[in-house]
Parts: structure tokens; C-alpha cells; sequence
């Protein structure tokens, strides 16, 4: 299954991003921190994440994390969506927010 599939893929990319970024070779952008921030703080559904990337500044458009946000942001909302690819997104998401 083609969804299947690519949510597998994002849940790797995501996986792989948190690797780098705790292995020092990724640092975000600060306006990629405070996307994080925003996902960390929202109840996630494909109309929240489409709310948040609205209006992203050219930081977050030209940068890593905005790689798998934004595909991800289709199969939230789909039944049958992979848990273990929303798992790792949340693990990415909240290791990259600012404290609060």
C-alpha cells in the first residue's frame, strides 16, 4: 500500500533527522525550533499542521524539519494512520521545542 509505504519512509526520515540533530550534525533554524514549539503545543490534526506551516518564514521553507512536517501533515487525519510514524514525529517534534 503506497500510504503504507510512505508514511514508513517519513517515520524514517524523522527518525533519521533526530539522529542527526542529537549527534550534533543538524542544527535547526531558531524559526524551525519555534515551528517544533507550535506542533508541540496543538492538539495534531492535518488542519492543525496545515495552520502551522501556513505563513512559515523562508528559514523553515529552505530547511530539514519542514521535509517531514509537511508531508506528514496528509496522514494525520487518514484511518488506519501509522502510530509509530506519529510516535517518532512527536519525539523529533518535542526534542526540538523550546522550553516553555
Amino acid at each position: 500500500m503506497m500510504t503504507g509505504a510512505f508514511a514508513e519512509a517519513l517515520r524514517r526520515d524523522s527518525a533519521a533527522l533526530l539522529e542527526q540533530y542529537e549527534a550534533g550534525r543538524w542544527v535547526p533554524e531558531p524559526a524551525e525550533r519555534q515551528l517544533a514549539g507550535d506542533l508541540a503545543r496543538g492538539q495534531w490534526s492535518e488542519v492543525f499542521f496545515r495552520a502551522c506551516l501556513r505563513d512559515v518564514p523562508a528559514a523553515v521553507r529552505s530547511g530539514r524539519l519542514i521535509d517531514v512536517v509537511a508531508p506528514a501533515a496528509e496522514l494525520l487525519d487518514r484511518e488506519g494512520v501509522d502510530h509509530r510514524l506519529v510516535l517518532q514525529l512527536r519525539l523529533l517534534v518535542d526534542t526540538l521545542a523550546p522550553e516553555i
